[in-house]
């Protein structure tokens, strides 16, 4: 069962993972990627770590929390070579380059 921290912050909408890394667009910055709520299309920035998404904004460096969305499985790989962040969950893969 979802609970109230897994609405979206601007709409209310239930979110799940798989939606979210799915309207993931870019990295905004190092290990953050920006996302558009996949139901008002609203601007959030979201910060995976392995077991749950933090959803939030990226202010002057530092990354602020609004809400934790728990992500059971959710595997974070960062390729130090390139910068490029991958991430495994569900049998499913997102990968994001540095700019």
């Amino acid at each position: 069962m979802a609970s109230e921290s897994s609405r979206c912050p601007l709409c209310g909408a239930r979110l799940d993972a798989l939606r979210v890394l799915d309207a993931c667009e870019e990295m905004v910055g190092e290990g953050v990627l920006g996302c558009r709520c996949p139901f008002c299309q609203g601007y959030f920035e979201v910060r995976p770590t392995t077991g749950k998404l933090e959803i939030g904004y990226l202010r002057g460096g530092q990354f602020e929390t609004v809400l934790t969305l728990p992500c059971e499985g959710l595997a974070v790989l960062r390729d130090t070579t390139n910068g490029a962040l991958r991430l495994r969950l569900a049998g499913r893969d997102w990968k994001f380059d540095e700019d």
